[in-house]
């Protein structure tokens, strides 16, 4: 019986520690008008210079500050400024500004017809 006893209480103990380990994930907020808040953008790449190509996260800010996106062929090439997180078919200000979505994707301010202003999905990057 005081093996039983000792077993569940190093259970208790192991759980008690890993609950400790866990940290608590900070505040997000909820707005995102600059780049500067755009999570997982790459700092200081180059034009032309190789980049990996995916579905999410394809941004990138050059020396000065400059977008770039990596593109279907891992490639950095320019892009409209990145303005901040916004989401796909929802209205844009400015034609060719950049934007990613809560998920990653990238998207541009394109016009989708009679001078309507959408965020759209890239045709330059891979998703």
């Amino acid at each position: 019986m005081a093996i039983g006893r000792s077993v569940v209480s190093l259970a208790v103990t192991a759980c008690g520690l890993m609950a400790v380990a866990i940290p608590m994930a900070g505040s997000a907020s909820a707005v995102c008008y600059s780049a500067e808040c755009v999570p997982n953008v790459a700092r200081n790449v180059a034009a032309n210079a190789p980049c990996v190509p995916g579905k999410y996260f394809n941004y990138g800010l050059d020396a000065d500050g400059g977008t770039l996106v990596c593109n279907g062929v891992g490639a950095w090439t320019a892009a409209g400024p990145l303005i901040g997180i916004y989401n796909v078919a929802l209205p844009c200000q400015t034609l060719a500004t950049s934007a990613q979505g809560s998920d990653g994707v990238a998207f541009a301010c394109t016009d989708t017809g009679g001078g309507v202003l959408r965020w759209s999905h890239r045709t330059d990057t891979l998703e």
